[in-house]
């Protein structure tokens, strides 16, 4: 009895059936030399076996035809390439968005002819190619969390029980620093004529090496390039309750560290020493170890309704009571393993 067999990998959205009759029909041909029309069919998805040549994104899609003995070697190699040129057409749109490896083998008792093809080193090198021109430019994207520590928290004592919420956020309370408030290392702040002075919170940037979307906690980490030190500027508000935008999205209110720490440098994200310093003073010191969302939890929270790209930026939450400074005073952050930070307020000339 001849088969068509079909295995593929679990990390695979595959429609089988359709694949299935690709394959049969390619097969069959006229029917004038392999009467495959009636052959068992098996379609197995094999989830144990989700690293494919050493990554996690491969997959592959395996093909075994059984045939029966008496027949050529030229008929054997012209069922190959037919059903080999099928198949991977009807896989060519997987592959043209994902890392693929396709294979075919022809069986009488034992294996007679293999098919193989895959573009798992064309595709990781574009990524990667992708990746370091996307970690080269500004940003696309730059997301932060509200009240993520716990020190944060415990400081409104129980208003968050009043209206309107009348309960703690149960899930993270996010804001937006658009394009205008990027700025770097060193470069001079001008604070507006309205604001006198400004909160600066010391912020770790977890910077996205891939499209990440509906991420889970376990694998958060592997969609991390890397960690840069931001400063969240902010005009001092006391309400939680609306989106910051006009005191978080000024002109220059969010400088971002030159250096970044590939993620393989930093044991653990959620253990970093951070200090502040004003005008050479220590004028606080916190850690990572204190957010209400560890980062790869807080990864996989926001990734559940909205996606980051590659060199996007997901500030996990700045420490409790920010050092404030006015024009003509100047900020120095350090980040255990990550980087340093530094920029000089100046006041409007306008």
């Amino acid at each position: 009895m001849p088969h068509i067999w079909i295995e593929y990998s679990g990390n695979l959205t595959l429609d089988t059936r359709a694949l299935m009759h690709t394959v049969q029909h390619a097969a069959v041909g006229d029917g004038s030399l392999f009467p495959l029309a009636g052959a068992r069919t098996r379609a197995l998805r094999v989830d144990d076996c989700l690293i494919v040549d050493g990554h996690p994104d491969n997959a592959f899609v395996h093909v075994v035809l059984r045939i029966g003995h008496g027949r050529s070697d030229a008929q054997k190699a012209a069922l190959g390439e037919r059903v080999f040129q099928a198949l991977t057409a009807a896989l060519a749109p997987h592959m043209a968005v994902r890392p693929l490896g396709i294979s075919m083998q022809i069986d009488e008792a034992d294996a007679v002819l293999n098919y193989k093809v895959n573009n798992y080193r064309d595709y990781l090198a574009a990524r990667a190619a992708d990746a370091a021109a996307a970690l080269a430019a500004p940003p696309r994207t730059v997301v932060g969390a509200a009240l993520n520590t716990r020190q944060s928290l415990e400081a409104l004592n129980g208003a968050m029980d009043a209206p309107p919420y009348k309960a703690p956020p149960n899930a993270p309370v996010l804001y937006i620093k658009p394009a205008n408030t990027y700025a770097q290392d060193g470069d001079v702040i001008t604070l507006p004529a309205d604001v006198a002075e400004v909160e600066v919170g010391a912020c770790l940037g977890v910077v996205f090496s891939r499209r990440a979307s509906r991420v889970n906690e376990a694998d958060a980490l592997n969609y991390v390039a890397g960690y840069r030190v931001v400063a969240d500027l902010s005009v001092p508000h006391a309400s939680y309750f609306r989106p910051a935008l006009k005191q978080k999205c000024r002109d220059g209110f969010c400088p971002v560290g030159r250096d970044l720490a590939p993620a393989a440098a930093v044991a653990d994200p959620d253990a970093l020493d951070i200090e502040v310093h004003v005008d050479g003073v220590l004028a606080q010191r916190a850690s990572t170890a204190d957010l209400v969302r560890p980062v790869a939890r807080l990864i996989a929270d926001v990734t559940q309704f909205m996606s980051f790209e590659a060199g996007d930026m997901l500030l996990v939450g700045a420490p409790y009571d920010p050092p404030r400074l006015g024009a003509g005073q100047r900020y120095d952050i350090r980040i255990h393993q990550v980087g340093t930070l530094g920029n000089r307020l100046a006041a409007s000339t306008d």
